[in-house]
């Protein structure tokens, strides 16, 4: 048994020997770097906020002269290169994954509301439709006999009743209002509004945000241009207005406030939530960028071979 296990051992030493001589060869070899470090606008403003740009900066002296001493100090940036990238996408994706809970709950507060006012207009439109055909029905049975008087007022009747309702119809369409007890609100940031622990960015997205995007020509941040947008396409009125302040009470409410929401503001805040997703999103594509343009060793040697 101990000849056996010793004879095991053996063979793993002798074969992790032979790939450490191995990599220490193709080191120690004419090394050649592939290179692709031009990075886009938007990533290389990524990489500055998340701390990577001086490393980028390090590996293009690298890259333009390669020799075997650069070699470890080329695969050390190379593994910090990927840690930060990873932290950082990471974050980004407690971030988004956080917003996608948010709009799950506020969809089912609308979806709740959305169904009882389905349900009270069409039991309003029946009863206006049994009132008003029943009595319609009477005053023309009533024209045909000699009480014109009372086939007058049943028509009258029938009119008043029908256009109450409507109004009331009318009424019960705008739905119910309710209180949203969502645990977040991710568009206190964008607004600047206060905000607790559940609603704070990491850092790297927050800087993200409140960069201006390289192809933004009027120098508004991703923040800012999100809220635009938002007034373009009226969302949100103008946030300096009476009504545009009182609509982003409305969107950025938390649990306890008291500020009951209507349908349409609860619609509102689901699309502003996808907005803000996707421009995240697009932070994930510039570290996907990033960690592509990262230089990778290639050995003269293996190149010639194929």
């Amino acid at each position: 048994m101990f000849r056996i296990r010793y004879k095991r051992w053996r063979r793993l030493i002798l074969s992790v020997a032979a790939v450490l001589c191995v990599s220490y060869g193709a080191i120690a070899q004419n090394p050649r770097v592939a290179v692709d470090m031009e990075l886009p606008l938007s990533a290389e403003q990524t990489a500055e906020a998340t701390g990577l740009l001086p490393i980028f900066n390090r590996m293009k002296e690298l890259a333009a002269h390669p020799s075997v001493e650069h070699q470890l100090e080329l695969v050390s940036l190379q593994q910090q290169v990927l840690l930060r990238v990873t932290s950082a996408s990471l974050q980004v994706d407690a971030a988004t994954g956080q917003i996608a809970a948010e709009i799950g709950e506020t969809r089912e507060l609308e979806n709740y509301l959305s169904g009882r006012r389905d349900s009270k207009v069409n039991k309003i439109n029946l009863i206006n439709l049994g009132v008003g055909g029943t009595l319609g029905t009477a005053s023309s049975a009533l024209g045909f006999t000699v009480h014109d008087n009372a086939a007058a007022v049943t028509g009258v009747l029938a009119g008043a009743a029908t256009v109450a309702l409507s109004l009331v119809g009318l009424k019960a369409s705008r739905g119910e209002t309710h209180e949203l007890s969502v645990p977040s609100n991710m568009l206190s940031e964008v607004f600047s509004h206060p905000s607790d622990i559940n609603n704070v960015y990491p850092p790297i997205v927050a800087s993200f945000m409140n960069a201006t995007a390289p192809e933004d020509m009027d120098g508004l941040s991703r923040q800012d241009r999100l809220i635009r947008s938002w007034v373009d396409v009226g969302r949100i009125p103008e946030p300096d207005s009476v009504a545009g302040q009182e609509k982003i009470d409305h969107l950025t409410s938390l649990p306890g406030q008291k500020i009951k929401q209507t349908i349409a503001d609860l619609d509102d805040r689901q699309a502003m939530l996808y907005d803000l997703q996707v421009r995240l999103n697009f932070m994930k594509q510039d570290l996907a960028i990033l960690l592509a343009a990262v230089p990778t060793l290639q050995n003269t040697q293996l190149i010639q071979q194929h």
